[in-house]
């Protein structure tokens, strides 16, 4: 075989150095499982939380809340979803409760405030592995709601003419400090101040069968209420 002469040497070498250096060169673009951490990301979507607040409060002072969570253009999201009630306590926000939706996004809470708030329903979001998609967090606007206080009265249904008998009750929400009235046909009997668990007690004293009630007037802070009548015959 000739021997390559002295000029071609060099080109040789060069191109043996070129095809040497080859397998070191970085790929031009690399295939989708040589970048598991670009496969790995999901897309985030846009979110919506929506709370209401129907119907006036019942005799126990429950309200009752209706939310739900969405994808941003109103369809399903198809899964349970974690959610946050938050309610207005003076200048802060605080959790009130936890709660799961059920699989169309839905969730009902009954609430009996202690005093006249506002609530927010807060969707945490998710990064589940288990979905394709993961979702945003999202917030519902603002609901106010009025909290309604709750009398009870209890008497003895008979008492003797002109003698002193006990009258008791209580108030939700609770604490000290309530002034509630005791009425009965037109005329005001007495007040009475609840103790720390919002019960209350007094004495009255009957000329004639007369039905009583108990009066909880409004506050700035709860709706006032009236107790159920209570007739008590004297003989």
């Amino acid at each position: 075989m000739p021997v390559p002469s002295r000029l071609h040497r060099p080109l040789v070498a060069a191109v043996l150095g070129a095809a040497l250096l080859v397998p070191l060169s970085p790929a031009a673009s690399a295939s989708p499982a040589a970048r598991p951490a670009a496969a790995a990301t999901k897309a985030v979507r846009a979110t919506q939380t929506t709370l209401t607040a129907y119907g006036d409060a019942d005799g126990s002072g429950r309200i009752h809340l209706s939310g739900s969570v969405r994808w941003a253009t109103g369809a399903r999201t198809g899964h349970q979803e974690a959610v946050e009630l938050w309610g207005r306590s003076g200048t802060r926000w605080v959790l009130v409760r936890r709660a799961t939706t059920d699989k169309h996004g839905e969730v009902e809470l009954d609430v009996v405030p202690g005093a006249h708030t506002t609530y927010r329903l807060h969707y945490v979001g998710t990064r589940a592995a288990a979905r394709s998609t993961s979702a945003a967090a999202s917030t519902s606007a603002s609901v106010k709601v009025r909290a309604v206080g709750h009398v009870t009265l209890a008497t003895p249904a008979k008492a003797r003419r002109g003698v002193t008998f006990v009258v008791t009750g209580t108030v939700v929400p609770g604490g000290a400090g309530h002034v509630v009235t005791l009425t009965g046909d037109g005329r005001t009997f007495t007040t009475l101040r609840t103790r720390a668990d919002g019960s209350f007690s007094g004495h009255v004293r009957l000329q004639r069968t007369t039905t009583l009630s108990v009066v909880l007037p409004d506050t700035a802070t709860v709706d006032g209420a009236v107790s159920g009548p209570h007739a008590v015959r004297v003989s």
